[in-house]
């Protein structure tokens, strides 16, 4: 039988349910491409740019008729465009294997139809969790073209099919140390609104669509405390995050700043899109930025990411270069808090799981970290500057806020901590900690300091003896800044 008469088969068996009978009225049912804002009523993401839903591909004519049907039913105003698209995606692969199999007509859809399916899906050396993905939308698809009378499909063949599966450890893919570092040290480099929307994803744990579709006047303050407004992407719900890090608070007024800079009032989006640049403007300078009133897209996103790390060489201790993925920072972000001891039940608040179980997706746990450091990072600091000054006192309130308030400044000294923030330019007084006014100590600080004193005071007596001047003057100042230094942490600490 001919396709044409198949379909046209369908069409009789279909036109006898009368709630049928009204969506084959409908005039979308003659386009391969249907529009997912005017003609379904979806709610498009703007960092996604799905705008249209395509059914050119899929065969045969019948089974592409019945996709179009269930799209139909599925598509309820409001609902993100992306759902839609990702079911229809997983129907067309099944739809590319059934066009090879000798199916003459929709009553040939049984068991062993679905066993050629799963074992041409395993060929394809997919993960579990991906072919479980597949079962999921033909069981969804063929249940409800049964229940609207399209087409009889036993679906007992799925029964038994799903399962928890959760990744193993070392299959999440979490920012490593060495990584996270190397962005801290370079992310200067990057254009000034990539660096803080790198700084906001990486601290809060957002997911890129969140990220991406931040509104201009995000920033809430309410009862002394600040918030940022977002609307969760997996649900469409509005949803708010206690920003305990004040530095966050000053990188988002910094960015509304440039956002008004650029556009004055026309853009209610807090970051936006860099306007396209040629082929030989990228090879010159694969890092400029160029401000447009445009939502940057998920792709764009990443694709940044991974410019800045082919720039500056972002690699793994193996030497093989990082390749980022914006939900990275937030399998991180879980990842950190889990391993500083957070209750399960305080992460699935901040990352907003609607179960404790998803957070099994997303930690990558560390045994080497022990309850010892735990207690270490928590302790009161009092930090000295190199004038031998008391200038800030910090209790750390819980682990990960620890820990997200050392992400935010240039930790790489040998010792000590620099104040610098992320978002100056690079440091002028590389190895020269002694000098600069953003350089901190602690007690936990005193062996190394009394040990480079000893060191600097065995040079100045070689100097002097030289009658090198200038190079005794520098010394003498990194000897009175460490004598500074020791006097006031001896004090602190008796």
């Amino acid at each position: 039988m001919s396709q044409v008469n198949l379909e046209s088969e369908l069409l009789f068996k279909i036109s006898d349910n009368q709630t049928a009978r009204q969506l084959l009225k409908n005039p979308l049912l003659l386009k391969d491409v249907w529009k997912a804002k005017e003609d379904l009523g979806l709610k498009i993401n703007e960092h996604r740019q799905q705008l249209t839903i395509n059914f050119t591909d899929i065969s045969p004519e019948w089974f592409k008729l019945l996709i179009k049907l269930y799209t139909l039913v599925r598509a309820k105003p409001g609902k993100p465009v992306q759902t839609i698209v990702n079911e229809i995606n997983l129907l067309k692969m099944f739809s590319k294997r059934l066009s090879t199999l000798p199916i003459y007509s929709p009553d040939g859809i049984n068991d062993s139809v679905f066993d050629d399916f799963e074992h041409w899906l395993q060929t394809k050396r997919l993960k579990e969790s991906s072919i479980q993905g597949y079962y999921k939308a033909l069981s969804n698809f063929f249940n409800t073209c049964r229940l609207e009378g399209w087409l009889n499909v036993n679906t007992c063949w799925f029964i038994g099919k799903f399962k928890a599966i959760y990744p193993k450890t070392n299959e999440i893919e979490y920012i490593p140390e060495e990584v996270w570092n190397q962005v801290d040290k370079n992310l200067h480099i990057l254009p000034e609104s990539l660096q803080r929307m790198i700084l906001v994803i990486r601290t809060l744990g957002l997911r890129a669509g969140e990220l991406l579709n931040l509104r201009f006047d995000c920033l809430k303050q309410r009862n002394g405390e600040w918030y940022i407004r977002l609307e969760t992407e997996k649900i469409g719900e509005e949803d708010e995050l206690l920003i305990c890090e004040p530095l966050l608070i000053i990188v988002v007024k910094q960015q509304q700043d440039y956002i008004r800079q650029h556009f004055k009032d026309g853009y209610n989006k807090l970051f936006c899109v860099s306007k396209r640049l040629g082929t030989h403007q990228k090879r010159i300078d694969p890092l400029r930025f160029i401000p447009q009133s445009k939502t940057m897209s998920l792709e764009s996103f990443n694709q940044w990411l991974n410019r800045f790390a082919k720039k500056c060489n972002i690699c793994t201790n193996d030497g093989k270069l990082w390749h980022f993925t914006s939900h990275q920072f937030r399998r991180t972000v879980a990842t950190v808090s889990s391993n500083a001891g957070v209750d399960p039940l305080v992460i699935q608040h901040t990352l907003r799981h609607r179960t404790p179980e998803m957070l099994k997706h997303y930690v990558s746990l560390n045994k080497r970290v022990l309850n010892a450091e735990l207690e270490q990072m928590m302790k009161d600091r009092k930090y000295v500057n190199v004038e031998g000054k008391i200038i800030d006192i910090y209790k750390p309130k819980n682990p990960v806020e620890e820990l997200v308030r050392r992400k935010m400044y240039q930790v790489i000294t040998q010792y000590g901590e620099c104040h610098r923030s992320v978002l100056q330019a690079p440091c002028q007084t590389v190895n020269a900690c002694w000098r600069c006014e953003h350089w901190r100590t602690t007690h936990e600080d005193l062996p190394y300091l009394k040990q480079d004193l000893n060191r600097v005071e065995k040079e100045l007596k070689i100097i002097k003896r030289e009658g090198l001047i200038k190079l005794e003057q520098g010394l003498e100042r990194d000897r009175n800044n460490l004598k500074n230094c020791l006097e006031a942490l001896e004090n602190v600490n008796d």
